[in-house]
């Protein structure tokens, strides 16, 4: 991928994803992404179109519609005040997008989401051994910088995409390279399709940018309150660790949830991750 469509594309993630709410102006955003990159608003939809299958203003749009959904359905917020917090001029214009872009109003989507829970905990299989003992810490974290490989498609095969980082760090890092290791997430399945959802294999970054990997992201984590929960588990078993902490703790603790950016942090790479248990910590950031 050219390196100036991967900047854009994490910039747009981080800038929607975490950021303040004035990020939502498409045409702003674009503009500022191509003149950053010195390249035409047009030169920079044909690379996008090219190297990413989307442009710009939809995968902008995408990142947006995914937030709200995540916001309506893991927190207590009022429609009014996510319009607002999501940088919609009136809870009307809000309802107007959201419900064109999913098919069903802000109201009625936070209402079949929780019968979809209600249902699928009445359903449910064995969780995690001892899930309902875990204890959800919140804690301050620093801003942090990560280089990774991107996977789409891929969020039931974690394991496999962390067989192949391994390989990836083993050609690339730097001779005694050391440090946590994160994947990161921005979907769910519940309002993702399969094919589309996204999710990141990578390192904390070093102290010399020249030392990046030429095809690797470079994600930055913003600083912020989280929300953490550890567990050691299978990669299978690793929904149940989200489920608790989005649709059990989070519900219950006041808190809401503050980007749409879940975070699971490995002190060393989850090897052959389908085959044995490896402690994980699964951290969402509120507010």
């Amino acid at each position: 991928m050219d390196p100036r469509i991967q900047y854009c594309v994490t910039q747009i993630e981080h800038k929607i994803l975490h950021d303040a709410s004035e990020f939502n102006a498409h045409d702003a955003l674009i503009q500022d992404l191509a003149k950053h990159i010195n390249l035409t608003r047009f030169h920079l939809s044909r690379l996008f179109l090219k190297d990413f299958k989307y442009s710009p203003r939809e995968y902008i749009q995408h990142n947006l519609m995914g937030r709200c959904a995540l916001m309506i359905a893991h927190t207590a917020q009022s429609m009014f005040s996510i319009a607002i917090d999501m940088g919609f001029s009136s809870q009307q214009a809000f309802t107007r997008a959201f419900t064109k872009y999913w098919g069903l109003s802000p109201q009625h989507f936070r209402q079949a989401h929780a019968y979809y829970i209600a249902k699928r905990d009445k359903l449910a299989g064995p969780p995690i051994p001892g899930l309902e003992n875990l204890e959800v810490k919140v804690q301050a974290m620093p801003e942090m910088h990560f280089w990774a490989a991107r996977y789409e498609g891929l969020s039931k095969q974690k394991h496999a995409c962390w067989n192949d980082f391994r390989h990836l760090f083993t050609q690339h890092a730097p001779e005694g390279w050391e440090g946590s290791f994160f994947g990161l997430t921005y979907d769910t399945p519940m309002f993702t399709p399969q094919p589309f959802m996204r999710y990141y294999c990578g390192v904390l970054a070093g102290p010399d940018p020249s030392k990046k990997p030429k095809e690797a992201f470079e994600i930055c984590l913003p600083a912020g309150r989280v929300a953490t929960v550890e567990a050691q588990c299978m990669a299978h078993d690793l929904p149940h660790l989200y489920d608790y902490l989005l649709d059990h703790w989070l519900p219950r603790s006041g808190y809401s949830l503050r980007a749409s950016c879940f975070a699971e942090n490995f002190g060393e790479i989850p090897v052959n991750w389908d085959e044995q248990p490896v402690p994980v910590k699964l951290a969402c950031w509120i507010h």
